[in-house]
């Protein structure tokens, strides 16, 4: 795929850097002259000039010419950092289980003596539900020569990880989904195995009635997962499934819950949620319908967060710790032996007081 042609001008530019035509002090060739050389509008021109400005290759003030003032830096001493493609880190919301990956990845990284540097345009792209990756890929190829690979969040999409892996030719690993691309590593959520095994405890304890509550949000490996135990569960089992619950404003979901409950009347009820902050609203919801955690009603929850334990009713849920995906994530980027493709972390069922 070609290169945006601010990036073709600052390569030309940066080669006689390199090729010592241009030397440290000497003035840059001017926006007018790049224009005329390039066949470009001056907004692209100037872009150049910026592009390498900001990555320390140029000097230059308001008003005055730009200067070169260093040559390329080809040193393995050089500081090396990743760059993470990822969701908005929360500040004012519930959002521990995004925050805890990242800083997964930062510690593991502080570890191997590597930087970290958070997308801005990707984080505002994902925040804002938009689908033009546009920025996210000039911001991905306008970094330095230090930047030694990618960690993406599950939204961001195949082929714009593969126009980056092209463009770049550095390594991309994904978090939470697995990617279809041959030469990108994924880290996902092994949840199979864990619901197995959660469901052979509840039957233990006497549950014999499900109610399912999926979230809107299928595209990431442990959505699919919880989707394929629902409704495997749901050809055994008395389950009923409620797909996009979370979309639901709470009266909704109480209105559902309450009417759930009534077909299994007489039966042993657990409910299924896929985040602990939608099992922490079930169980506020059944609390204002006077109906009883875990007496009339169990509920489990999903991740293990700040949500599932630091509030009471504690969360019985499927677990992992969310800093080891990130932590994963970084050595799989780091690995230069281990061309495995796909990662999957497994998830313990941890007790709580929902069941």
């Amino acid at each position: 795929m070609a290169k945006f042609q601010y990036r073709i001008i600052a390569d030309k530019i940066l080669a006689e850097v390199k090729a010592g035509k241009l030397l440290p002090g000497m003035p840059a060739p001017s926006s007018r002259e790049l224009c005329r050389l390039f066949n470009v509008s001056q907004v692209t021109a100037v872009h150049a000039l910026n592009y390498l400005a900001q990555r320390g290759f140029l000097l230059h003030k308001p008003g005055q010419n730009y200067y070169i003032s260093r040559k390329l830096d080809d040193s393995q001493n050089s500081f090396r950092f990743l760059t993470m493609l990822f969701r908005h880190i929360s500040t004012g919301n519930v959002e521990y289980y995004g925050n805890q990956i990242i800083a997964g990845i930062m510690h593991e990284a502080a570890i191997a003596a590597v930087g970290t540097y958070f997308s801005h345009s990707a984080s505002q792209t994902i925040y804002a539900h938009k689908t033009d990756f546009s920025q996210t890929v000039e911001e991905a190829l306008s970094l330095t020569r230090q930047n030694i690979g990618f960690i993406a969040d599950y939204q961001i999409p195949d082929e714009i990880l593969e126009e980056i892996r092209t463009e770049t030719n550095l390594p991309i690993v994904v978090i939470g989904r697995q990617s279809s691309l041959p030469d990108i590593r994924s880290v996902v959520l092994d949840v199979y195995p864990g619901y197995k095994f959660t469901l052979q405890t509840l039957k233990r304890l006497g549950y014999n009635a499900f109610i399912c509550c999926e979230s809107h949000v299928l595209q990431h490996y442990e959505g699919a997962q919880q989707h394929l135990f629902f409704e495997e569960l749901s050809s055994r089992e008395k389950t009923i499934i409620y797909p996009a619950f979370t979309n639901f404003v709470a009266s909704r979901q109480n209105e559902l819950l309450k009417k759930a409950l009534n077909t299994f009347s007489g039966s042993r009820i657990a409910i299924f949620a896929t985040s602990d902050t939608t099992a922490r609203s079930i169980v506020n919801g059944l609390k204002s319908m006077g109906i009883r955690v875990p007496e009339d009603v169990g509920i489990v929850g999903f991740y293990g967060t700040r949500q599932a334990t630091e509030y009471s009713p504690k969360l019985c849920c499927l677990s992992i710790q969310p800093e080891q995906l990130g932590r994963t994530a970084v050595q799989l980027l780091l690995s230069q032996e281990n061309q495995t493709s796909l990662i999957k972390l497994p998830m313990d069922f941890v007790f709580g007081e929902t069941i």
